[in-house]
């Protein structure tokens, strides 16, 4: 029996709330565009299994995993069974904060989003999924390397990308009618920057909206590894639109030549890696790195620094941290995600390992962390490998980076998960 079950919720904050993915002074004065969190329900036989997309940019593990487990116990079913995505806007709400208005607007979200999966679940209906994918131009690798061999944010054409574009379509059994689609692209959700403050889906809320309308089912957008892509577009409102136009175009072009069927293969399984993390430097490469965070980036990094001081005066240089691995299987097609920003060239390394243009990776998925650089990264250093965890280390317990095979490690790890 091959069902699916679909269900959307409004996750809009209220006005005042702070923001989350770029420091600004205030908090969000206007609201573009509403936001949601969307549930899918799978079943085929005994098999059931949710993926869900929530618009922020990446809530702790801790609440992520606190949703994963209310849904498991009103569904029966394991929290392992259950993905849980975000879509990474940097003009989203924040849900870890000191205020009361915060505390307030993360437990409304966790029941709304645990409502969406009762009510997705409650929707269920015989369902045939087919998948397809394109390549389109909608990403730029924005590592640019410096006179002095060191990378910096802007834009590198010749950088790595993984151009892929990816839809798994769901329609109705009895009326052919589409019921809901998740879309499968890699591009930073940052077009608004930090001089935006209006609460905005970014790029994948207004190509949800185009494809919905198009379309007429819940649309989806899913994020791959783009830990070193940039969106293309970037810096206004006709930017996100810019991106939008082109995300959703190259999905329609798809959608004629999709071929439906039952669900044959549905699978989601987890693994645990003990990720080691580098070693605590010497106190004055301590320093550097808590000044060089603040002069780019604005950010008090008193409580960092004195973290670790304290952990090196401790002797405490050894630093690790559970990662979880997530494979989401259906019939030929695949997403495995980590809650991290990985790079494009793990993604591509994966679809390259399995032979396989459907096998997507990504991160943001479960929580968040911080980055996951290649190894070949390490040596030009920048934000992604050194500064992201100065300023949010003290938050996600991501204290250093990742060690350098870090990234070769996690490809296996996918890997043998399809092997499973």
């Amino acid at each position: 029996m091959s069902k699916v079950g679909v269900y959307k919720v409004d996750i809009t904050p209220p006005l005042g709330i702070e923001f989350i993915g770029y420091h600004r002074p205030t908090g969000v004065t206007n609201v573009d565009e509403r936001i949601y969190a969307t549930a899918f329900v799978f079943e085929s036989n005994t098999t059931k299994t949710v993926f869900i997309s929530i618009d922020n940019i990446g809530m702790l593990i801790e609440d992520t995993s606190i949703i994963r487990g209310q849904i498991a116990n009103e569904l029966s079913i394991s929290s392992e069974e259950i993905t849980v995505v975000y879509t990474h806007t940097h003009s989203g709400p924040a849900t870890v904060s000191n205020s009361d208005v915060v505390k307030a607007y993360r437990t409304i979200l966790i029941r709304n989003v645990v409502k969406a999966a009762v009510k997705a679940n409650d929707n269920v209906q015989l369902s045939e999924v087919g998948w397809n994918v394109t390549l389109g131009d909608i990403g730029v690798n924005r590592r640019e390397e410096t006179t002095e061999g060191k990378v910096k944010m802007g834009t590198n054409e010749n950088g790595i990308v993984d151009p892929r574009i990816g839809i798994l379509a769901i329609r109705n059994q009895a009326t052919q009618k589409l019921s809901g689609a998740m879309v499968f692209c890699t591009a930073h959700p940052n077009v608004l920057k930090s001089d935006s403050d209006i609460l905005s889906a970014d790029y994948p809320g207004l190509t949800r909206e185009v494809l919905e309308q198009t379309l007429h089912c819940t649309v989806i957008i899913v994020q791959g590894a783009s830990g070193n892509v940039n969106a293309k577009y970037r810096g206004s409102l006709k930017a996100i639109e810019q991106m939008s136009y082109a995300l959703s175009g190259h999905v329609l072009t798809m959608m004629p030549t999709i071929t439906f069927g039952s669900i044959i293969k549905l699978n989601t399984i987890s693994t645990k890696y003990k990720m080691n993390l580098r070693d605590i430097p010497e106190p004055d490469n301590i320093k550097r790195m808590a000044l060089s965070a603040e002069e780019q980036w604005g950010v008090n990094t008193n409580k960092w620094l004195t973290v670790m001081l304290n952990k090196y005066n401790q002797h405490t240089k050894k630093l690790s941290i559970d990662l979880e691995i997530q494979l989401f299987q259906i019939n030929e097609g695949s997403f495995s995600g980590i809650p991290m920003e990985p790079f494009s060239e793990s993604a591509l390394d994966v679809q390259e390992k399995l032979n396989n243009k459907l096998a997507f990776f990504g991160g943001y998925t479960n929580g968040y962390l911080g980055y996951l650089p290649t190894e070949e990264a390490y040596p030009f250093g920048g934000y992604e490998v050194e500064l992201n965890p100065v300023v949010y280390g003290p938050v996600t317990g991501l204290w250093m980076p990742p060690v350098e095979n870090t990234a070769e490690v996690v490809v296996n790890k996918v890997l043998e998960l399809h092997r499973n």
